[in-house]
């Protein structure tokens, strides 16, 4: 028997019956098996019940809760001084003045919720609305302090102090059931800031003169120092000759570089002629083709021209005369003495040369060293006049800040002076208070929007708590990923009975059933599973798992393609193929044939009328003996008896959650088929029935997902199955689908 392939070989069609259940379903991760959003969603009543629950208490909680109203106010802080000209109010700043303003307005807004302030808004507000924010029920025994202390913290509790963001507002917020008192107290807030804002101001405007006009003559005295300063730097470092001397070092190292350049071009220049005549090779023949460029060129081509000649005379005398004639010897010495002028000469181009060469080299190295002594003192020019000029621009800095201390002090004290007799304030009220027309606690749309988060959280962590305690398959996502196929997933017929279903690949040409069967079928006889699917077995985990109906439609399915199909019953327990596919008269069942008696199996099987290349061999209920001892001693000598006689054996097996009668058949067959049906299967189960096969050696196994009700499922993700429930027939002739 061949072994399943792992999950890293195994093809994307072994995870379904076709691309069509691919798409419907895909391929989850085992990690994730049990959170599939499309599980989760089937929950909905869970979610919706959670939901209403939660609007109702929301519901309750606006009924039952006390109304608050809230009344707003805006005041505005001042962190600097308007001018005198624009007869403003003036701000006489201390101190904090030069603190960032966020600080300011953060001090400021601590002593807003001091208690001087909330002590002074309350006296006003008794003096609008007396008893005010009085406590609920006092007790007798308590002192007025404490009575007065417990009015300002119901006070101090009801304020809220914002600073809005990027501005200089704080908004002064009251809340209270009664929204006049509300109104009246944010008012009394704002008055009573505005009041200590402006008695701060008169207090302090007096020793605020005094304190500017000793700054004054501080600041007076730094500005003539930093003035000092900038002159004695400015006769001492003389910064623009400086920088002439720098440019002028500029503009030698420009023309040391333009030297340079040129001297090595030439340098490069002498190297490759210097290459050239160290390569070259005198050849009297090529006097005339001799290079023109390079030194004594024409002294070595007269030199090569005589050689030529020389060479011309000694060859004419060689046609008449022998090599050892006295003219051909003397000839020859000619003719040596001009190759070795011709030599001579070469040598004293190439030595020409070379000190061409020498020489440029030593004029690029003095060059080299020159233009490096001029980038050291342009370097050293350079940071002198960077560092005079950065020490000129400090100087330069602490003399303008000075003097603009200066003239801002002098300008102060002039406002300083002013504001004594001034309505001067920092504070300043631009919305009062009006009375509120609605409540803002409780806020309807925000407990609604709160209970709706909530009971939508709370009713997923429901649904997830659930669907983990929940040991039901509901789909066929529930059994992907686990390293076993689903080779089919059969949908739900309603109003059907078993033996219309069974049948239905028999008497029904399109329907979604033929369509899910006719993928198994063309999945077995694929090149992954054709080797292994000569004997198949059906087998379940518990009873009305719908192994009967799949053994039935598969064998048909099998039979229509042209081969011959044995269907066996081989459920001792509860046999069912004899309900569907009757036994005719005079036929022995399967318990009437005995092991070695293979002659008379030529009898068991029967012929099922409707569908031709199918025979049947059914079973009736055992009750004398251990059905699965019978089981054992018949099943090995009748499948090796089919094999031999038909295409495909389909066995039909009891479920092995309850009995071990599978265990004894499936190390006989070739492939396993195990069903699974959603609201009826356990997952639990299901696994122990395919670990018990996988220890007993069965490793070809895979899954069929029966009875699978797209209706209940999610729209878009089993859109498929209602396209073809709406739209199939328009496939077939019109004749053909009545069984559709």
């Amino acid at each position: 028997m061949s072994t399943e392939p792992s999950p890293e070989q195994k093809p994307a069609s072994l995870y379904g019956a076709s691309l069509y259940y691919d798409h419907l379903y895909g391929a989850a991760p085992a990690g994730l098996a049990l959170l599939d959003p499309r599980r989760l969603l089937r929950k909905w009543r869970t979610l919706t019940l959670t939901l209403a629950f939660a609007v109702v208490a929301a519901l309750g909680y606006l009924w039952a809760a006390e109304k608050i109203y809230r009344a707003n106010s805006l005041i505005e802080l001042s962190v600097r001084r308007p001018r005198i000209l624009t007869q403003q109010p003036a701000v006489i700043e201390d101190q904090a003045g030069a603190q960032q303003s966020t600080e300011v307005f953060n001090t400021r807004l601590e002593k807003f919720k001091g208690r001087t302030m909330l002590e002074a808004a309350l006296q006003r507000l008794d003096a609008v609305l007396p008893g005010a924010f009085a406590p609920a029920s006092p007790a007798s025994s308590d002192s007025p302090e404490l009575r007065h202390d417990k009015r300002l913290k119901r006070f101090e509790k009801a304020l809220t102090l914002t600073l809005v963001r990027r501005s200089r507002l704080i908004r002064v917020e009251f809340e209270h059931p009664d929204p006049k008192v509300a109104t009246a107290a944010c008012n009394a807030f704002a008055d009573a800031a505005e009041a200590s804002a402006y008695e701060e101001n008169r207090t302090t405007s007096d020793a605020a003169v005094a304190w500017l006009e000793a700054q004054a003559e501080l600041q007076r005295k730094d500005l003539l120092k930093a003035e000092d300063a900038l002159l004695a730097f400015r006769q001492e470092h003389k910064i623009d000759a400086l920088e002439s001397e720098r440019k002028t070092v500029d503009d030698a190292l420009q023309g040391f570089n333009k030297s340079l350049v040129d001297v090595e071009s030439r340098e490069a220049q002498e190297s490759a002629l210097l290459a050239k005549l160290e390569q070259l090779t005198l050849d009297p023949e090529r006097a005339g083709e001799f290079p023109a460029d390079i030194p004594r060129a024409e002294e070595i081509r007269s030199a090569l021209e005589q050689w030529r000649v020389a060479v011309v005379e000694r060859n004419s005398l060689l046609a008449a005369f022998t090599p050892k004639h006295p003219e051909v010897q003397a000839k020859d010495n000619v003719v040596a003495l001009y190759r070795e002028e011709a030599l001579k000469a070469l040598e004293r181009a190439k030595t020409t040369a070379r000190s061409n060469n020498n020489l440029l080299r030593e004029q690029a190295e003095t060059l080299r060293r020159k233009k490096d002594e001029q980038i050291q003192l342009a370097a050293k020019l350079e940071m002198q006049v960077v560092e005079r000029k950065t020490r000129l621009a400090a100087l330069e800095r602490s003399r303008d800040a000075a003097d603009q201390s200066f003239r801002g002090i002098l300008a102060r004290i002039q406002d300083a002076r002013m504001a004594a007799d001034e309505n001067t304030a920092t504070v300043k009220i631009i919305d009062r208070a009006t009375v509120p027309l609605k409540p803002v606690h409780p806020n309807p749309l925000h407990t609604l929007a709160l209970a709706l988060l909530l009971g939508f959280v709370g009713g997923l962590g429901l649904i997830v708590a659930l669907d983990f305690l929940e040991d039901r398959v509901t789909g066929p996502e529930d059994m992907e990923g686990r390293g076993i196929p689903i080779l089919a997933v059969v949908p739900h017929v309603r109003n059907a009975d078993r033996a219309s279903i069974a049948t239905a690949t028999i008497r029904q040409h399109f329907s979604e059933v033929v369509e899910a069967f006719a993928g198994l079928g063309t999945m077995l006889d694929s090149p992954q599973h054709k080797e292994r699917s000569q004997v198949i077995l059906i087998a379940s985990s518990i009873p009305g798992e719908g192994k009967t109906v799949a053994s039935c439609n598969l064998a048909a399915i099998l039979a229509k393609k042209g081969r011959r199909v044995l269907l066996v019953d081989f459920d001792l327990r509860r046999p069912r193929l004899a309900g569907i596919f009757p036994i005719p008269p005079g036929r022995p069942d399967l318990l009437t044939v005995q092991p070695e008696a293979n002659p008379r199996m030529a009898g068991l099987p029967y012929p099922v009328a409707d569908c031709p290349n199918l025979e049947v061999i059914a079973s009736r209920p055992m009750s004398q003996s251990n059905p699965a001892v019978a089981l054992g001693a018949l099943a090995g000598a009748l499948i090796s008896w089919a094999r031999t006689k038909y295409d495909h054996v389909v066995l039909d097996a009891p479920p092995l959650g309850l009995v071990s009668d599978t265990l004894a058949l499936a190390p006989l067959a070739d492939f396993t088929l195990v069903m699974v049906r959603p609201e009826v299967s356990r997952k639990r189960l299901t696994w122990h029935t395919i670990h018990r096969m996988r220890e007993s050696g069965i490793h070809s196994l895979g899954l069929v997902v029966n009875d699978l009700d797209v209706s209940k499922m999610l729209y878009n993700t089993y859109s498929p199955y209602y396209h073809y429930q709406q739209h199939y027939k328009a496939y077939a002739p019109a004749e053909e689908n009545g069984g559709g």
